[in-house]
């Protein structure tokens, strides 16, 4: 249950504005201006040694001498009395309070130790804090604004979708926006620099109101990733989303320079995997942010993937196939049933995307076709793209009608932006783009896959992880490390077997004899690899051999290799002779350690091409069956792992090996820093898979 004083933050009976100013034209000026013009019924207090009164009511010298501890103070003063000023306040028993100066830890090293003290006082005095360096909060269902943000003096209209903003700035883009998409809000916040209250606080305070149906946040990261992650499963608990704008995806990890896996899991792919797997609404572009609220808070989740487009010109209809293709959304068929309900002359034509040119005028033909598609169970969503069309108001008219009479969701590109068209498709609260065609289907897709997240959804499909390995043994094994950056390669070849991995059978050799005596235990062929400490990518250094097949070859490779290890370690080289595997497949499945989720589990194709094909899935650990199953399935090359005649032995198989990395990964978590399990050995339709090569980085 969230903090009673957020409420507070939202709902106050007074409030204090510590450093008001009587000029609206400075941010000091604007809360209390936006307090007075609102709907606000409390005590307004104005805080300011320098004034008697400002906006018609008595100011005061300090908080101190305040008549009364106000529910909210607004602290509106430099950064350097920040401190001083929240002392204060504590010492009056304020128990809330919003910090908009800026000057604190997004400042500087100066601004970070301003804002540590802060943190102190707040903690010393009990205080809630909402910043510093926001923007504030604003009640729209009951227009109370409690801050300067220039969207708080805006004729917001009251709805289900409450906003929580790190950015102050387009806190406001996503106010004005809003006015514009006639999108009804509960709450906005802006919360800043996160000292105290963070988006968790927030999102939990949103979902357990009743007026709240969609938590849209715009986040710059999160404190506590876990924490994020239990209220998503609780937004699906309570029927309601969660839609984020992630923005500063393109950060890297801190390790990026040897592990395959670490290399591809950048910071902005982790919350993509993570807003996925949990069924979070993920959009790009503040216009599909929008937009996929909207759809969020209005329209009923498609029940699959089928998309039926209508359509004004034959070009239009053309274009429109070509995005569906692009962002993978599958055409609807068109029923007998729907066909049968549109004038015989026009069946001929009854293709998706579905032009109407050339008939449009005729008697009832927009609202017949209309309601027909809107009715027929072909499909599973509706999107209209007008254009130019003499009847188009008509058409817009039929559609938003249709869509809500059968309740199907719909959404709307206005190729001319007209407004009264737009306020056509608002009125019955269709998301429409003004000839944003990418951010159109961009929401389309996002809102789609969270309609099949919730049909696979499984009750407590959340476990908490228990490994089946005794500590002990992964105790002993470690134990084997001898400090260098990597595990060696019979440490990590044993770990894995003791997590259920078949490995492949080698022996680390000295000499060609020794080399030769491997062979004639485990035969030809055979494959020879360099062993050099910390070196992660054997191949691309030359020390991993082509396929041995007889006494000659062995002999040549080895000195190839040998000479090429001494080049690099300057030491007695040691080179791996293991048993060559025939595979139809190479796999990669990868862990890395997020600072923000834990651990992170990587599958995808591997080989040496691994991070030029890019085909490769991410999730987080723990997993089940389930979720493996869907990681899997969303590779590129699923299709091909699964047509095989042979069975799908090796599908199973595959799965069961990365659930049991990610048992790996969470038994490991701070004894490891990473895992290349590169490449795993796959035959189509055998249970057998061979882990062929594998670092774990420490």
């Amino acid at each position: 249950m969230s903090d009673p004083r957020v409420r507070l933050l939202f709902e106050p009976n007074s409030l204090a504005v510590v450093g008001a100013s009587s000029d609206p034209s400075k941010a000091s000026g604007l809360p209390l201006r936006n307090v007075i013009n609102s709907k606000f019924t409390g005590k307004i207090y104005p805080v300011n040694p320098r004034a008697l009164e400002i906006g018609g009511l008595k100011c005061y010298p300090s908080v101190s001498e305040l008549p009364e501890a106000p529910d909210v103070a607004i602290l509106m003063v430099d950064a350097k009395l920040s401190p001083q000023v929240l002392e204060e306040c504590g010492k009056k028993g304020v128990k809330t309070a919003i910090i908009g100066s800026a000057g604190f830890s997004e400042s500087g090293a100066e601004g970070a130790q301003r804002q540590a003290q802060l943190s102190d006082i707040a903690k010393q005095y009990d205080i809630r804090v909402c910043g510093p360096n926001c923007h504030g909060t604003f009640n729209v269902l009951k227009g109370i604004p409690c801050g300067y943000d220039h969207s708080f003096a805006l004729p917001l209209t009251p709805g289900p979708v409450a906003i929580a903003s790190h950015s102050g700035a387009l806190l406001g883009v996503l106010g004005h926006r809003a006015v514009q998409a006639n999108q009804g809000l509960s709450y906005l916040v802006s919360n800043g620099n996160e000292m105290d209250l963070d988006l968790c606080d927030f999102t939990e305070f949103f979902l357990e109101d009743a007026s709240t149906q969609v938590v849209a946040l715009l986040m710059e990261g999160l404190k506590d990733g876990p924490r994020f992650l239990q209220l998503a499963e609780r937004a699906h608990e309570l029927g309601k989303k969660i839609v984020v704008l992630k923005v500063g995806k393109s950060e890297r990890g801190a390790i990026t320079t040897l592990a395959h896996t670490a290399r591809m899991a950048g910071v902005g792919e982790v919350y993509e995997a993570a807003f996925r797997q949990y069924g979070v609404i993920s959009t790009d572009t503040v216009e599909t942010f929008l937009g996929s609220a909207q759809m969020a808070a209005h329209q009923p989740v498609p029940r699959g993937g089928r998309i039926l487009v209508m359509t004004s010109s034959g070009a239009g209809a053309s274009l429109m196939a070509d995005k569906a293709t692009e962002y993978g959304l599958d055409l609807a068929d068109i029923s007998e049933e729907a066909k049968s309900c549109i004038p015989q002359r026009r069946t001929a034509i009854l293709t998706n995307p579905f032009d109407t040119a050339g008939a449009s005028r005729s008697q009832g033909f927009l609202s017949n076709v209309c309601e027909a598609f809107a009715r027929d169970t072909a499909n599973d969503c509706l999107l209209m793209y007008l254009g130019p069309l003499a009847v188009r108001h008509e058409y817009a008219r039929n559609f938003a009608a249709a869509s809500a009479k059968f309740g199907k969701p719909a959404a709307a590109i206005n190729c001319l932006s007209e407004a009264d068209v737009r306020d056509i498709f608002q009125a019955e609260h269709i998301p429409v783009f003004d000839g944003a065609t990418d951010a159109c289907f961009k929401m389309l897709r996002a809102y789609i896959d969270y309609g099949r997240f919730l049909a696979g959804r499984r009750k407590a499909q959340r476990v908490e992880h228990s490994s089946n390995l005794p500590p002990a043994n992964v105790a002993a094994i470690l134990k084997a490390h001898d400090g260098a950056s990597m595990l060696s390669h019979s440490t990590t070849m044993e770990l894995l077997a003791a997590y259920g991995f078949r490995c492949v059978d080698f022996d680390l050799v000295s000499s060609r004899d020794e080399a030769m005596a491997v062979v004639s235990k485990i035969g030809y062929p055979v494959i020879m690899k360099g062993i050099v400490p910390d070196v992660a990518h054997r191949s691309d250094i030359g020390l991993v051999s082509r396929k041995v097949s007889s006494d000659a070859e062995l002999q040549r490779e080895y000195e190839a290799l040998a000479e090429r290890a001494r080049a690099v370690s300057q030491e007695n080289p040691v080179i791996n002779v293991e048993r060559y595997v025939p595979h139809d497949f190479e796999i990669i499945l990868g862990v890395k350690y997020d600072a923000t989720f834990g651990p992170v589990i990587l599958c995808g194709l591997g080989g040496i091409f691994t991070e030029v094909l890019k085909d490769y899935a991410l999730r987080l650990a723990p997993l089940t069956m389930a979720d493996a199953e869907e990681m899997l399935s969303s590779l590129k090359a699923f299709g091909a792992l699964k047509k095989s005649r042979k069975g799908t032995a090796h599908i199973t198989s595959l799965i069961d090996g990365i659930v049991r990395l990610a048992d790996l990964a969470i038994d490991l978590r701070g004894k490891i820093a990473a895992v290349d399990v590169n490449p795993i050995g796959l035959n189509l339709g055998s249970p057998v898979m061979t882990v062929l090569d594998a670092k774990v980085h420490v």
